[in-house]
């Protein structure tokens, strides 16, 4: 048990409600059997895991993975996976950024520059597991590219997806699919008129269920299957609060199957959040994005981290802080599958660096949760800044970002105006105490308080990279504050809110002095 851990009510109802729909945990084969797990060394199966590619066009000559929005990312992830011997790839949605057919055509370039004819040079085969997303099928943009109606039939995907998904994979098109490798099955389910329509949020998904009543029976209950889905599944990976998850039907129809494992996307995410992992009556993954980052900013309405976006406009405007960079941070997974465990790399392809511990989880599924969210955050660590670290405060002029309604009838200047500029030291690195958020509060002499959470640099690197060894800041606009001295006392926490020790500075206003 973590000493002093102090999550919100909200984690803690959720990883309860995880842990309470499972009973007791028949002694946690997790922990005792570790000594055993890979028996025989070599996985039944292996296979990568990648979400939200949102590719636009094949790489030119000369270009890097980070010019526009090309498949030389997912090409380098491709030939990593066909390093470590995959014999699938899964991708939950979102592939062709603007559901366009040169989209599509570049993801298939890229697949078959790296497995020619779905095959290994020595002529093994690699199974596909796509999925289309939101992106693939409502095709944002399209109108401008393509202005008359007739000529845009010729290249949106959705007028013909049967007809650009064989072109392109060579394989049939269906709503809801499966297929079997090396004995393990997997499900796929797009994103179409028939599965989830014009919704971002809250899409049905709700052929799983007819499909589970007429194929599930004939699924071994000893082996794991997989599930492929774009938004991810109500009340699962992340909470109740995730963005862009779907109606909730396919959480109710994999709650009969403990030995379901699902993978979705959407929110882009990041693989860092412990979050990602959820298990409750069966498994649910997040599959971060192969693209770009995204903060997970909704569980903080109306605020959002003071340096991401999803706040309400007013709170936007206020904000002393630019939002963070997350564009240079492209994410997947490997999966490895043992007669006893599956093991989970966490890897990001523009450092080629894992960005956390290898997840272990025992098999049988039925047998044990060890992901349920109460259970891990049992065993993860608060983050700690390092002894004798301290704190710095300085003034200075700091500008907010401004903003305006949505009908412009109100508006926030963008002024600078003289404040408070507070710094703090990295974290101790470490896996298991990883640094996710940190608070900073302002109390000043007359008792009045003011709370800002930041979004650390680097929470979706490595711990090895160099902006998750980096210092740490925040803003207070004088104004927002009370009358004389300041205290300035800021704590570190993880990604359940499991706290650290805070560190605290109190500044003399008239002097500058920090103590």
């Amino acid at each position: 048990m973590v000493s002093g851990m102090n999550m919100t009510r909200r984690q803690f109802l959720i990883g309860g409600a995880a842990f309470l729909s499972l009973g007791a945990f028949a002694g946690n084969r997790f922990m005792l059997a570790a000594a055993g797990f890979k028996a025989g060394g070599k996985p039944r199966l292996k296979f990568g895991v990648l979400s939200d590619i949102h590719i636009m066009r094949a790489g030119k000559d000369g270009e890097t993975m980070t010019s526009g929005m090309n498949n030389l990312t997912f090409k380098h992830a491709l030939e990593w996976f066909r390093s470590q011997d995959v014999d699938a790839v899964v991708i939950a949605g979102d592939m062709a950024d603007k559901g366009l057919d040169e989209n599509l055509m570049a993801v298939a370039d890229a697949w078959y520059s790296v497995f020619p004819d779905d095959k290994y040079p020595d002529g093994r085969p690699v199974e596909k597991v796509f999925v289309t997303g939101n992106h693939d099928y409502l095709a944002y943009g399209a109108n401008k590219k393509y202005p008359d109606e007739t000529e845009r039939a010729k290249h949106v995907l959705r007028y013909d997806m049967a007809g650009w998904w064989d072109k392109a994979f060579h394989e049939e098109y269906s709503p809801i699919y499966s297929k079997t490798v090396k004995g393990y099955t997997f499900i796929g389910s797009h994103w179409d008129g028939a599965q989830a329509g014009n919704s971002c949020d809250g899409a049905s998904f709700g052929l799983i269920a007819d499909f589970m009543a007429k194929k599930g029976k004939a699924l071994d209950p000893s082996l794991p299957f997989f599930y492929v889905q774009h938004p991810h599944l109500k009340d699962t990976c992340y909470g109740p609060w995730a963005w862009g998850h779907d109606a909730g039907i396919t959480t109710k129809t994999f709650s009969a199957y403990p030995n379901a494992i699902a993978f979705s996307g959407h929110s882009h995410y990041s693989l860092t959040d412990e979050r990602t992992i959820w298990q409750g009556a069966f498994t649910s993954i997040g599959a971060g994005s192969l693209r770009y980052t995204g903060a997970p900013a909704e569980e903080l309405k109306p605020s959002g981290f003071e340096n991401s976006g999803g706040g309400d406009w007013m709170a936007e405007a206020r904000k002393l802080m630019k939002k963070i960079g997350t564009g240079d941070c492209r994410q997947g997974m490997l999966w490895s599958v043992y007669d006893d465990c599956i093991t989970v790399k966490r890897r990001e392809f523009l450092s080629d660096l894992d960005i956390g511990e290898e997840w272990v989880m025992p098999l049988p599924a039925a047998e044990s949760r060890p992901f349920a969210f109460a259970e891990h955050a049992k065993r993860l660590r608060a983050p700690e800044f390092p002894a004798g670290a301290t704190v710095a405060v300085s003034e200075m002029n700091a500008k907010n970002r401004g903003g305006k309604s949505k009908d412009g009838k109100e508006k926030i200047a963008s002024e600078k105006k003289p404040s408070f500029k507070v710094t703090v030291p990295a974290v101790v690195s470490d896996d298991k105490a990883r640094l996710f958020s940190l608070e900073f509060t302002a109390t000043t002499a007359d008792g009045k308080s003011q709370t800002k959470l930041v979004l650390p640099e680097g929470f979706n690197h490595s711990l090895k990279h160099k902006k998750a060894q980096s210092r740490q800041v925040c803003y207070f606009r004088k104004d927002e504050l009370g009358a004389g001295d300041a205290v300035f006392t800021i704590t570190p926490m993880n990604s359940f809110g499991v706290r650290g020790k805070a560190l605290v500075c109190e500044y003399k206003v008239r002097t500058g002095e920090m103590s």
